[in-house]
């Protein structure tokens, strides 16, 4: 699990983020759990800003809105710590 994690989170194949600390479950959609397995690789910010523009086929405004929209989302869920 990488270090950004506040608790022990699992992504199943079908995009369903359980929280180990919690027992609460959150669904991702595609765009979420692409950030998501990044973020889980310890991958920082810019790559997975560029990763986003490429895979997704998207503006760099775009991919900044939604990344920064997935960590805010996080962040008000007490997933992440930073």
């Amino acid at each position: 699990m990488s270090e950004i994690f506040s608790s022990e989170l699992t992504m199943s194949k079908n995009g369903f983020l359980f929280d180990h600390g919690s027992g609460l479950t959150y669904t991702l959609n595609a765009t979420g759990q692409f950030i998501f397995h990044l973020l889980e690789s310890g991958k920082k910010s810019t790559h997975i800003l560029e990763k986003l523009i490429t895979e997704f086929d998207v503006t760099e405004d775009t991919a900044r809105k939604d990344l920064d929209d997935f960590y805010r989302q996080l962040k008000e869920l007490g997933l992440i710590e930073q």
